[in-house]
This record gives structure tokens, sequence and C-alpha cells, in this order.
């Protein structure tokens, strides 16, 4: 197969068809979001690219499940420069990075960069939009290897991107070797929201296999117990609110304090105060909507077993009146809210790497 030097870049000529060249985009992803976002992508970017006009070029994606190491900002550490090792490695023409660690520039979140001299893009999975983010992601990245194929001489393809997600604002890089820079005006809140995507909360309900065995057990305990029968058919509405939020409480304290997942900064600077404050906002999010999944999901469950397994007879006897369906709800709110707690303590029987691959995103994992 014959070679040609394009702008300083190989491209693969096809045998069959001497018109047409065939341009392989590697397509490096971080385990969790940024890799499904990258597979949705090798799909349908073929055909979108295909409708642009560049013509003679068709492209092949490749991707790769993989978290590059990074240990700093230092030159030779940043991922634009693994990307690009990498690239040269494997042999690709092109390669986009697609990482879950939120970055800033300028106070913004940083989007995507490009190298052309490198062939090499990265793109910021958490300062995506959070709902449908491949949808964006296949606007930018179109747009990222567009900009790369023109070289130097045309901004066409930059300007139908900026047009396609008014959000995206072009910055003048700091760095000599980046030649296009695309920030979020959506800002912190935007930036947060895609984090505990990228964290993916709902993770929770079976990630800890541990926790959910312990409250599960205190369930089962709590729906054939008598006392807790005439506790429930007592208790206020008030106070089985109460039961509920200190139970979620004090899972989450568990988890937050006996697995460091609360984290501090580890030198006195602004910006990595700010970049902490973040993370554990993050993490607090993360944690609170995938308790409360798994609460709600328990309930269900307790409401169900409750109403097939305890006898309405004996229910009935148990509590001094005639039962009823707000009578088996306020039994399994309160089994719930008991056996959450026996979640809180069955917590403490995971490992610490269980409890963090169930919270947080994989790179910021490996970055901790």
């Amino acid at each position: 197969m014959a070679l040609e030097k394009t702008l300083g870049r190989p491209i693969r000529w096809e045998v069959e068809d001497r018109q047409e060249r065939t341009v392989v985009v590697g397509l490096l992803a971080d385990p969790g979001l940024p890799t499904e976002i990258a597979e949705q992508l090798a799909e349908e970017l073929p055909n979108t690219l295909a409708d642009q006009p560049r013509d003679g070029m068709r492209y092949t994606f490749t991707v790769v499940s993989e978290t590059l190491r990074r240990r700093g900002d230092a030159r030779g550490e940043r991922l634009i420069d693994l990307t690009a090792e990498r690239r040269r490695r494997e042999g690709w023409d092109f390669a986009i990075v697609l990482t879950d660690l939120p970055v800033h520039k300028d106070g913004r979140p940083l989007v995507a960069e490009l190298s052309r001299d490198e062939a090499v893009a990265v793109l910021g999975v958490p300062a995506l939009k959070v709902l449908r983010p491949a949808e964006q992601a296949r606007d930018i990245v179109a747009g990222l290897i567009l900009e790369w194929a023109a070289g130097d001489t045309a901004d066409e393809p930059l300007q139908r991107l900026e047009d396609r997600v008014p959000s995206l604002h072009r910055v003048e890089p700091d760095d000599d070797d980046i030649d296009l820079r695309l920030t979020s005006s959506a800002g912190q809140l935007q930036m947060l929201a895609g984090m505990v995507r990228v964290n993916r909360p709902w993770r929770l309900v079976l990630g800890l296999r541990g926790a959910l065995a312990a409250a599960l057990a205190t369930a089962a305990f709590g729906l054939v117990s008598s006392p807790v029968w005439q506790v429930s058919g007592a208790m206020s509405t008030i106070r089985l609110w109460i039961a509920t939020a200190v139970s979620l409480a004090a899972i989450m304290s568990w988890l937050l304090l006996n697995h460091g997942l609360w984290q501090h900064p580890r030198r006195p600077d602004p910006r990595e105060r700010r970049r902490i404050r973040l993370y554990n906002a993050a993490t607090l999010l993360t944690l609170a909507i995938g308790l409360l999944v798994s609460y709600v999901v328990l309930l269900a469950g307790n409401f169900l077993t409750g109403w097939f397994v305890v006898v309405p007879q004996v229910f009935s006897s148990a509590i001094g009146r005639p039962v009823s369906f707000a009578d088996y709800f306020r039994l399994a709110w309160l089994v719930s809210s008991l056996a959450t707690i026996g979640g809180a303590l069955g917590s403490g029987l995971e490992s610490t790497d269980t409890v963090r691959s169930a919270t947080w995103g994989t790179r910021y994992r490996k970055n901790s």
C-alpha cells in the first residue's frame, strides 16, 4: 500500500481506488461513559463525514478503552502528548482522547484541544451537555477532524462547528503546539452536572454488594417483626421522613469518611482548592442521587414483599385496627429506613477500591 504525505500526516491510499484516501482515526477513551460515547461515534461519524466537502477521503475509526497515565501538567505528561505518542505507536493518522477528567482554562470548562502537527485532539466529556452528550460529541469531533484535515488554510469547518454548538468559544491557546482550544460558556453548574453524569450514580444500586446484602437482611427481619409493625402503625409521617433523612445521611457519611471519598487540597493553591471543591460537590451529588435511587428501589421491593408476606389478619391484630394500603406502605417505609442504616454498616465491609469504582469516574480514581 503506497503512502502519501499531506500536511505532514500519512494518508493511506486504497489499492482498489486510487482516487480515494482512507484516514484511520483512533478514539482513545477512558472506561465508562467516554468509551460508550466513542463507540457511538465510531458508528456514526463515517456517515457524518461522508457528507462533508472533503472529496476523496474516507474515514475509519478504531476505539481503544484505556486510561492514559497522567501524573501532572508538565510537558510530556499532558494528555495531548501522551495521545500523540500512542498515535505514532499504533500508526493512526489522527487520534482523539476522550477523557472524563474535568479541565478548566481561564475559569471555563475545556471542551476540546487540537494539535495539527501532532495530529491529535482532546475532548473533555464532563464539559459536554448532560442530556445526549454523544450528539454534541459527534458535532465537535467531526469539526475537529475537518479542521485538522483542512490544515492552516481554512476555518470553514470550525465556523460550522460553532454555528451548530453555540455554547462553544474559541480561545487563544497558551501553548505553542496547540492550534485550537474550545471552551464552554455553560459554567460550573454544567461541568458539575457533567461530572455526576460521568460518575453514573445509578451504579450504586448494585455496585455496593456488601451494603445491599446488609440492607436486604435487615429488611427481611423488619418485615416479619411484630414490634416493627406496631412502631410503623404508631409513627407519624414527620417521624418517618426524619427516619429517612437520618438513614440516608448515615450511609452517606459512612461512605465519605470510611473510604476517603472527601478530598482535601494537597497544596495552598486557589486553583487547587476550586478543583477539590468541584470534586467534592460531584461526589456528594453522586452519592445523594445513587442512594436516593437505591432507597426508592428498596422501598418498592419492601412494599411488594410486605404485601405478599404479611398476612392482613396478623398485621391487623398487631396494630389494633383493620389494615389498609397506607399501613403496608408505612411498614415498607420504616423498614427501608432501618435497612438503609444496616446497609451503612454493611458498606464498611466493602473495599475502598470497590466504593470508589461505584462512585467516581475512572480517571479521577487514577489521579487520586
